[in-house]
Order: C-alpha cells, then structure tokens, then sequence
C-alpha cells in the first residue's frame, strides 16, 4: 500500500486503509465449463489491467486451487471462475471491469458473468477518492450502466458506520449477462471504462428475501460518513425519505446465486481505533520485515496450516495473503498510523461458528471498533455466526451497538458493529 495517498505533498498525510472489495464469478451458457479457468489468463494482461486500478504486483503465491497476488494496494485472488480484486488507497477497481471482462472472454474460456459484488465501508476522507469512488450512488451508477439488474444497498447506519454491497438481482430479470453483449454495451459511449485488454486508454426493485435489523442502546463513537448516498440506489422497507437517517431493515432481493450446490462463504472483519502498541510492528522502525512482523504480531497463530505471503511497507503498513488447500485463503491489510488507523481481515474458511476465528483476529490487533459481516450460502457447513452475534451483546470488552441479518433466497448475510465498553 503505497504511502503517499495525497497527490499534494503540503497537505497533511493520510492513507484511506478502507478497501474496495470487488468479487465476479463467471460461466459458460451451455454449463460446459470443464476447461475454462481463469488462472489461464497471463499475468503480463493481469499487470496491465491492473494500471488501470492504480495499483501494481508485489509477489504471487499460488496451489492446485487458487492464484494470490499482494499487490501494492491490497490483493487479488484468482481461481477456477471466481476472481477477488480488493485495493486501498486511492485505487479504482470498477474502472478495471471492461478490461476484466475482455480478459475473461478472450483467454479463459467463459461467456456469461454468473454473478458479481461490490462492497466497502464507508470511507472517513471520501474527498480524497478520485472518481467514480468518491460515493457509492456514483459507483452504483457506474455498474447500473453495465448490468440491467444490479441493486445497491447499505447495512447500517447511512450517518455513521455503514457497509455497502451493489450485487446483481436475479429476481428482476431473468436474462443472463453476456460477455460479448456487455463488452458491447460498455463500447457504445464514454462510460469510463477501462480499454480492452488490460490498456489504458436502473437497480432491482424485487424482494424475496428479508432482513432484520436491531439498533443497540448507546453511542458507537462514530464519526458521521461524508460518504453521501442516493435514496434511488436503495431499497428500503416500508421507510421514506424522511425516515431514512433512522436504522432501518433492508429487504434484499439479490442473492448470492452462483450454485447453491458450491459451499461459499466470506468472513470479514474491518478494524478502526487499533492499540499503537500493535500498530508500531508493522513499520520499518520495529521490525526489519513482513516475516518478523508476522511473528511479533501472532498473525501466524490466526489460521493454521497457511502459506503465508507477506510484504512490510516502508516506512509503515503490512499485507498478507495466507492461501489453504482446496481454495480457502485469508487476507490481512494494515494501516498503521495512529490518526487513521485500520485493519482489514477475509477469510473463506468454513466452518460451523466464526466466533474463536473473531476473539484471536481482536486479541491479535486490539481495535477500538469494528464491523463483521459474513456470508454464508445454503451449501456453506456455516450455520451459526448469525445466531452467535444475536446472541453476543459483549465480545470480550466489546459491546455490540448494531446487527442486521438477511435472509436470500441462497445466502444468508450478517452485519455486525461493536466497539468497546465503555466507549
């Protein structure tokens, strides 16, 4: 993660450590996907696309399942039809879509895009973002022009600590999306869209799913999003405008829907408020490189059996890929500076509870605050993470100060705030 975030180097430093997480699944139409893989694309096309984000590759590591880049600003993760692009800092992934998809269509085999998810926190310097991701209505009408039936949504509050997720909403259409026909439609005007080959140059209305949410007594200590978000782009129950800035329930209508029959799960923890104590091994000050920092923080204990891949910035700032067999990986990004710091952890892990994978990711980084959300399909062996959040109204020292659960058609997602007590 480069350091220098401004462009103005008079203006004081600061690094946006909120990433953007950007996840595509493809397919074929006539289900004949025995020999496609997007593993087949060349890395010099991958290096390429990746100008177009504003980031680059540090180092790759890879096994039998899945390909896992460092990359300057965060990680991407590569496997047989799914690919996970997510970057800090000031990158712009969705600008990179035209070019993924040229990519995919031309070396790996697929014609269709199965399914795809966009999701952040909100920024704390939005302003800082170059366009279209300074807010999130921009970067849902950004994908509206791509595909017919995406949906955009917030789980949340819209004022304070929130997460968004624009994922695509089988429910409103039955076409499919189509490798040629969106390539085409992204050639027809100045989208701003990335170039082919990796060179420079209306949302779902329907709901059969449900969520709920509970808004926990007492102040999270957040500060209010600048992040501003279009009414359009949401789809609320039962609310209007004027009750929008109230914590609401959202009836998703999207799902997750690749193949209810693939297990598929994500674990997410994004970290504010770290302990400076923990924050000052991942610079060049107190350890020499990426593996004694690994040591010294316990980010080796996390999950077992790992191939860990890490890389210590200079002067400050970590990441890590951590790849299992059978296509399971964790990602860790570490923005260490006292101001705005902040800690980001994914895994793919499954398992019945996420609870123990929680408490060791908190001990081992000691935040002030922090949201979990994770995804779980129907397939998924997890079952019990939304029940345990329910449940846990204190985390350890930590109190529990929003949840939202949703119900879709083929996954089941859960949005949790703590911060510690007192806050």
């Amino acid at each position: 993660m480069e350091r220098d975030n401004n462009e103005n180097h008079h203006q004081e430093h600061y690094f946006e450590g909120v990433e953007k997480l950007l996840e595509v699944w493809f397919t074929r139409k006539d289900g004949a996907i025995q020999h496609c893989d997007l593993r087949k694309v060349p890395r010099e096309k991958w290096v390429s696309m990746l100008k177009i984000v504003r980031c680059e590759i540090i180092s790759m590591t890879r096994n039998d399942t899945i390909d896992a880049y460092v990359l300057s600003e965060s990680s991407m993760f590569v496997s047989k039809r799914r690919i996970i692009l997510k970057t800090c800092g000031t990158t712009t992934p969705l600008l990179c879509l035209k070019s993924l998809l040229y990519l995919v269509q031309r070396y790996a085999g697929y014609d269709e895009v199965q399914d795809l998810f966009y999701s952040r926190k909100n920024y704390k310097r939005p302003e800082l973002q170059q366009e279209p991701h300074r807010t999130f209505a921009d970067e849902a009408t950004l994908l509206d022009a791509m595909f017919h039936d995406g949906a955009a949504y917030c789980l949340g509050a819209v004022n304070r600590d929130c997460w968004y997720l624009y994922t695509l909403n089988p429910y409103a259409s039955p076409a499919g999306h189509s490798l040629s026909a969106l390539l085409a439609g992204a050639n027809d005007g100045d989208d701003g869209f990335g170039a082919s080959d990796g060179e420079e140059g209306t949302d779902g209305s329907s709901s059969d799913g449900c969520c709920d949410g509970i808004e926990d007594s007492g102040s999270d200590g957040a500060e209010s999003s600048d992040d501003s978000l279009d009414l359009r782009t949401m789809n609320l129950c039962g609310l209007n405008k004027r009750n929008v800035a109230q914590r609401y329930s959202i009836g998703m209508g999207s799902g997750r829907v690749q193949n209810a029959s693939e297990p598929d799960q994500t674990l997410e923890i994004m970290m504010s408020d770290l302990d400076p104590e923990v924050m000052k091994i991942f610079t060049k000050e107190f350890s020499a490189n990426a593996a004694e920092a690994t040591q010294k923080s316990g980010i080796d204990k996390i999950l077992s059996n790992v191939t860990i891949d890490d890389y210590l910035f200079d002067p400050c700032g970590y990441s890590m890929n951590g790849v299992l067999k059978n296509g399971e990986y964790m990602t860790i990004h570490i923005t260490p500076e006292a101001k705005f710091s902040y800690v980001s952890f994914e895994s793919n892990i499954p398992q019945s509870s996420y609870l123990d994978v929680i408490a060791r990711v908190l001990e081992t980084f000691r935040p002030g605050k922090f949201i979990v959300t994770s995804f779980a399909n129907k397939a998924s062996v997890v079952e019990d993470t939304h029940k345990d959040l329910l449940n846990a109204d204190m985390l350890s020292e930590f109190k529990r100060r929003d949840i939202q659960y949703c119900h879709l058609k083929n996954y089941d997602l859960t949005y949790a705030l703590y911060s510690k007590f007192p806050s």
